[in-house]
């Protein structure tokens, strides 16, 4: 089916999902962009790990970054398959260069009473940048976690500028959203997990401390980190020692060294 303008019923439904929270949770669909994300989902969803419900695309994306025809990956994943014209793609994407593929699906996170125990999970904490979740996300794919949670109210984890930042990480790291910061801590310890909390100053030096049991690392808020009685809560604290005048890490990059000594 050939699509050309945004009155199009699928068309407006993908809209609604990219622009609505409210939306999203309505239908527990989000919206992937970008080809290499909506390929990597796709080759997900030919696994079983991903339910992608449509995938749109330009003529001119289906010729210079799909391998196979769209159709063959849309039958394989057992979803819907649109053609869009080259300026509907540019207007979905609001003013962004648009590579002319999107896909919607279904929502991956699951509840985290079904979590397993054993692993290395990351937690962020109350984090509200939609770029750094995703970039977070991203780092967990490359060094292995077990999942991430998101707890304390954290950014749509579904957000488009999420989704994009993760560059199709999402299908790949196990995502559980509990935001009761409490329940989250209690959960994991009757799991068997060591909840590690993420400090400035006065923490173990990151470089030394022994992660090699099952253990779930927090990040806190990008501008407050951590409250004083969700550390108080976990079970020990660690830092980042610096050598020069700054005094904190940006709340991803902070993820990001400690991710690298929690899997060294």
């Amino acid at each position: 089916m050939y699509i050309s303008g945004k009155d199009n019923q699928n068309i407006k439904h993908l809209c609604a999902l990219m622009s609505s929270s409210k939306t999203r949770r309505e239908y527990g669909e989000f919206v992937i962009e970008g080809a290499r994300n909506c390929i990597d989902v796709l080759c997900e969803g030919a696994r079983g790990s991903t339910d992608v419900t449509a995938l749109f695309y330009t003529k001119q994306a289906a010729e210079k970054y799909f391998e196979q025809a769209p159709e063959t990956l849309a039958e394989k994943c057992g979803c819907k398959c649109f053609e869009i014209s080259a300026e509907l793609s540019q207007r979905l994407s609001e003013g962004r260069s648009s590579q002319g593929v999107f896909a919607a699906a279904k929502m991956l996170h699951k509840s985290i009473e079904t979590l397993e125990s054993g692993g290395k999970l990351l937690v962020l904490d109350g984090l509200q940048d939609p770029g750094n979740v995703g970039t977070v996300l991203r780092t967990c794919d490359a060094v292995g976690a077990s999942g991430a949670v998101l707890t304390n109210n954290c950014c749509d984890v579904y957000n488009p500028k999420v989704v994009r930042a993760a560059m199709g990480s999402m299908a790949r790291v196990p995502l559980y959203i509990e935001n009761d910061f409490y329940k989250t801590v209690d959960v994991l310890k009757e799991k068997g997990y060591l909840n590690i909390a993420s400090v400035i100053n006065g923490g173990k030096d990151i470089t030394g401390f022994d992660f090699d049991r099952p253990c779930a690392l927090y990040i806190g808020n990008e501008g407050s980190g951590m409250p004083k009685e969700h550390i108080d809560r976990c079970d020990e604290k660690v830092t980042v020692k610096m050598c020069g005048r700054i005094n904190s890490l940006n709340a991803a990059s902070a993820a990001t060294i400690m991710l690298w000594e929690m899997f060294r």
